[in-house]
């Protein structure tokens, strides 16, 4: 985000002086109903969430649906007022639509049809391998396998000789790691840049055999030091994993538009996964000794079985009237001149979905941990004797991971007043320690350096304070998190996370590694937040950069 620097005398007089008038720190009195708020309910809804039987929850797919059902689910069982879709031909005596939890907004899917497989000599193979290109596609390819080495066409390293003709024939090439010692924790950042090298270089030589006469190109790795195919999840289909991008007015494409990457200009071309690679090198009789080595430069090019027959059986389908959902439901405040007011506490159900070789990214610190919080923060809210003075709108959004697809559509199609929504207090990622946050502290945005910085947030901090908690700056994530949506309304937000660790966006986020004490802390500093935000008589409002919390 970028800020325009101000050097108007009269500008910064008037800075200084909203920074001599701070704001006094709020009364810290324990709401009664932050005591209900317990790790093991936060514990208990994450590991629902974040079970292989979601199948990572990719927006749209079946198991973002199971999520949605499971959360209108506990919605309706604390008896909150559904705020979703208006249902056809149904309203109150009042006229006004009579509405269920979900909020839906549309997407289009592309996906691999289950009829899809490959036939590889006496391998049969329906998952293990990525489809690049994000196309559609109904094709049958009968042919004899090829090992191409690293498939190159020309120079005085060429795997395949100018006179070789590779008309109808599949073409096996090796995808070469990159040179030197990898560092032994890569970050997303550092695979995706990596990868997106990797990837750079697997289109060129795709489109190079296919000039060769090759109908289609399996690229093969037996190991993966990059982490392809944690990249590929996002840049490719797989059986199971769909490609999926917005489909609404004024969507941002996101992450959705990576899945058409790296096509081959018309040639079908597969990336294997490692056990399926290893499987077929074998299939072929590749000597798995000498060929890390021909890898390195240090042996020629390894001997392979002639004649392996196969055969593809590739269909790859678009739906452009598909949908994902969002889940909204509403407490109406308790006092009559406040409760036509809100605060919303939001959190994406959505994560990333499942790796081609079939393994889980299961996402249970992001975002299972935060939508367990929200769910408690609504039990919290639902179950209190006391109720707020205005109306506290629980929002669980879809498809966060792909572009802040949820939190865009509600915020431009919202189900209550947008002008009199006061707040929201998102939470995304709230169950783990790291290299941000430790175990008693929270990362939160908009800091109190920042242009946005509110009296949300320095409310947060005093109370963060009775709770023995630190916060750390968060602003890095300001416009990473589905708060950023409200924020761009003009809508004051605050932002709870614990910032990213070893585990984000790996297959390796589990439940077993949540920390159920972090996620009570922080779940209760967000209820006690939005408590107090629904029960002071003003609404918050922009303090600008302040020189504390």
């Amino acid at each position: 985000m970028q800020f325009l620097l101000k050097t108007s005398v009269l500008l910064l007089s008037a800075a200084l002086a909203a920074q001599q008038s701070e704001p006094a720190t709020p009364t810290v009195e324990r709401p009664a109903a932050l005591e209900t708020i317990r790790s093991d309910e936060l514990l208990r809804h994450a590991s629902w969430f974040a079970a292989d039987e979601r199948q990572g929850r990719l927006t749209g797919s079946p198991g973002q649906e199971a999520a949605a059902a499971y959360i209108a689910a506990h919605f309706e069982e604390l008896g909150l007022e559904p705020l979703g879709d208006a249902l056809e031909a149904e309203g109150d005596a009042d006229g006004e639509p009579k509405r269920g939890y979900l909020q839906h907004y549309g997407i289009t899917r592309t996906y691999v049809d289950e009829s899809t497989q490959l036939n590889l000599g006496a391998l049969e193979m329906k998952q293990g391998f990525a489809i690049l290109g994000g196309r559609e596609m109904e094709q049958k390819i009968d042919g004899e396998l090829v090992f191409c080495g690293l498939g190159r066409t020309r120079g005085s390293s060429q795997d395949i000789a100018d006179d070789v003709d590779l008309e109808g024939k599949v073409a096996v090439v090796a995808i070469k790691g990159p040179r030197g010692r990898l560092p032994d924790k890569l970050s997303v950042e550092q695979k995706f840049g990596m990868s997106f090298r990797a990837f750079s270089q697997l289109s060129r030589t795709s489109k190079a055999l296919a000039r060769k006469g090759a109908s289609a190109v399996l690229f093969v790795q037996h190991e993966d030091p990059l982490g392809l195919s944690d990249v590929l999840n996002y840049m490719a289909l797989s059986p199971g994993k769909a490609t999926v991008t917005a489909n609404f007015p004024g969507a941002d494409p996101g992450m959705g538009m990576l899945g058409r990457m790296g096509g081959g200009d018309g040639v079908p071309s597969l990336v294997m996964s490692v056990p399926a690679s290893v499987a077929l090198l074998q299939e072929l009789g590749v000597d798995m000794q000498q060929y890390p080595k021909y890898l390195e430069g240090e042996a020629e090019l390894p001997e392979s079985k002639q004649g392996t027959a196969a055969t593809l059986t590739l269909l790859v389908k678009h739906d452009g009237d598909a949908r994902a959902s969002n889940v909204v439901a509403v407490l109406r405040g308790s006092d009559p001149k406040l409760r036509d007011e809100a605060i919303v506490y939001s959190a994406h159900m959505d994560h990333v979905g499942m790796r081609m070789d079939g393994d889980v990214f299961n996402g249970a610190d992001d975002n299972a941990s935060g939508s367990a919080g929200l769910l408690a923060i609504a039990s919290a809210f639902a179950k209190s004797e006391q109720k707020p003075r205005r109306s506290i709108i629980f929002l669980s959004v879809s498809g966060e991971e792909l572009g802040l697809w949820g939190s865009q559509y509600y915020s431009d199609n919202p189900t209550w007043q947008l002008d009199e929504i006061v707040a929201d207090i998102n939470t995304d990622m709230i169950g783990r320690s790291g290299p941000e946050s430790g175990p008693m502290q929270v990362t939160v945005t908009p800091s109190n350096g920042h242009a946005h910085y509110s009296t949300i947030v320095r409310q947060a901090h005093a109370f963060a304070e009775t709770l023995g908690m630190e916060f750390t700056d968060g602003d890095k994530y300001y416009q990473r998190s589905d708060h950023y949506n409200f924020a761009r309304k003009g809508i004051p937000v605050v932002f709870f996370c614990n910032g990213e660790h070893e585990d984000y966006h790996q297959v390796s986020d589990h439940a077993d590694k949540l920390d159920g004490d972090k996620m009570e802390r922080i779940a209760r500093l967000a209820f006690w937040t939005g408590w107090h935000v629904a029960n002071q008589d003003e609404r918050p409002k922009k303090l600008g950069r302040q020189r504390k919390w």
